[in-house]
This record gives C-alpha cells, sequence and structure tokens, in this order.
C-alpha cells in the first residue's frame, strides 16, 4: 500500500520482492539469507549516511519535513546510538552537552548514602532501552524522539518525534513532527526515570534527565507503522526476530529510496521468517 501511494507510483516488481520477504517464500531453509539487490546495497556507512541525509552538512539546519521523511534503521539499540552520533557531528551548529543527574537507590526506594559510592561517571555509563543517555548532546535543529508519556493531549506520547529549536538549561524548546499535533511548539523538562532493565548491573538507580533521545536512526521496532520516503537499514548486525526485515524495508513509498548497509564481501542479508505463525 505505501509502495501504491507513493509519489513515484510504486515499483511492482520490489511490491512482490517484499510480499516474498514477509512470507520467508525465497528462504534459503539452512541459511535463513535473502539477496539484497544491487540497487539498493552499500557496504559504505558514509554513503548510507550521504544517501538518507543528503545536505545535512549545510550551513541552514534542514526543516521539519526532512526529518520526518527520512530515518535510518537498525536492529540494536547500540548501532542506533553510534548511527545518531555520526550525523550529530555532520550537522552544522554548537553542540551542546547534558549531564544526567543519577543516584543509586536503596531497597526500600530511598536514595543510597551510607553505602560505598558508585562513581557518577560509571552511572552515567549505563545504557537502557528506557532511559535517555546519560550524556546527551544535542544541536539546533537535529531530530529527537520522546522517550516518556509527558503530555498525550497536547502530542507528547512515547515515540513522537520532535526538533530542537532551543536548548535552555532547565527546559528543552521543540517543534513536533508528524501526527495530528504537527508544527506545535513544546517545552521538555527534565524528570526523574528508574530503568527497568539494567542489564547487567545488580543495583537499581534514577537518572534525571531530559526524557529524548537522538532520532536520525531509530530501531527497527520503534519504526512500525511510521511511513518514510527514505529509508536506511543498517544490517551490519543482523535482524533476531520475527518480520523485522519485512518491516524495515516496507517503511519507504518507493524501492528507488531505500539503501541497505551490509557487512563487506556481503550480498545477502538474514530473515527471520517463522512460517507456522503465518499458517495459523
Amino acid at each position: 500500500m505505501r509502495l501504491r501511494n507513493g509519489n513515484d507510483g510504486g515499483d511492482v516488481d520490489f511490491a512482490n520482492w517484499l510480499l516474498q520477504v514477509g512470507h520467508g517464500s525465497h528462504l534459503d531453509d539452512d541459511a535463513g539469507e535473502i539477496y539484497i539487490p544491487d540497487d539498493i546495497r552499500t557496504t559504505s556507512p558514509e554513503d548510507l549516511i550521504s544517501f538518507i541525509y543528503h545536505g545535512i552538512d549545510s550551513e541552514t539546519p534542514p526543516d521539519c519535513d526532512y526529518f520526518l521523511n527520512r530515518s535510518i534503521l537498525a536492529a540494536r539499540n547500540v548501532d542506533v546510538a553510534d548511527t545518531n552520533v555520526k550525523i550529530l557531528q555532520r550537522m552544522t551548529g554548537q553542540e551542546k552537552t547534558y549531564l544526567s543527574a543519577d543516584s543509586v537507590i536503596e531497597e526500600d526506594g530511598a536514595e543510597s548514602a551510607d553505602s560505598v559510592p558508585v562513581p557518577l561517571e560509571f552511572l552515567r555509563s549505563i545504557n537502557s532501552s528506557s532511559l535517555p543517555p546519560g550524556e546527551l548532546s544535542l544541536k539546533i535543529g537535529c531530530p529527537i524522539i520522546l522517550l516518556r508519556n509527558l503530555a498525550p493531549s497536547q502530542g507528547l506520547c512515547n515515540g513522537t518525534r520532535m526538533v530542537v529549536t532551543r536548548m535552555g538549561e532547565r527546559v528543552l524548546q521543540v517543534r513536533l513532527i508528524g501526527g495530528d499535533h504537527d508544527g506545535s511548539i513544546a517545552l521538555i523538562p527534565r524528570i526523574s526515570l528508574i530503568p527497568t532493565d539494567t542489564g547487567d548491573v545488580s543495583f537499581k538507580f534514577r537518572r534525571r534527565q531530559y526524557p529524548v533521545r537522538l532520532a536520525f536512526a531509530m530501531t527497527i521496532n520503534k519504526a512500525q507503522g511510521q511511513s518514510l520516503k527514505y529509508v536506511g537499514l543498517d544490517l551490519r548486525a543482523p535482524v533476531f526476530a520475527h518480520g523485522q526485515l519485512y518491516v524495515a524495508l516496507s517503511r519507504a513509498t518507493s524501492p528507488s529510496r531505500v539503501k541497505v548497509l551490509l557487512s563487506e564481501n556481503k550480498c545477502t542479508a538474514t530473515n527471520v521468517v517463522y512460517k507456522q505463525v503465518l499458517l495459523a
């Protein structure tokens, strides 16, 4: 449906190929690999960024629609974070880094005072999918995504995409992009967050930070339901869940606006499809 409604009228062959990806009808049963066409394949991260974010390094920051219509997708949070940093460095303008205020929490919910203190640098280095980064670097005009429901009636919901218009000491001023509140101006305050998943860390801690992340790139799961004109897909680390590859490739409205990044000397990608689920 996205291909049919795209400005270029879509591509029948690409649409049929997408259906095969979704159904896993062309998979090698032993390896589970699919061939990625030459015209949408690259092995250069810089080429992928330049294709999706052409002109990102111009003197004038791109407009909001520019970021609304494009994104780079990856299966892992670590790859998304790495790509976001690379693209932010390409943007012109002064970069500002906000450090989080982190503190360890005791079992009763109080902050730790008598126990051996945990270095702040270590606390800020802890990453979780439910938390903003301990060191949040931003520039005027960069896209961000909201990680919490702050004011749903005003469009400030988990997953809302925004563009930074002003960086204050206590609040961020942003412009919402997409949805019913497209173009609305909002203020994002710092809030206290307690992660539900701290990985290998055995203690609980509280992080006070702006509940946002950079949104040049996002995980495939976060991109579900969105239609984009330009889609980049980082598959150097393969997908790992049913239907992820189909979800990523089908975000675009035209095959000419899709670019897939693979490792050197690779022309195939892993596709995970549980056919028994489709037949149920």
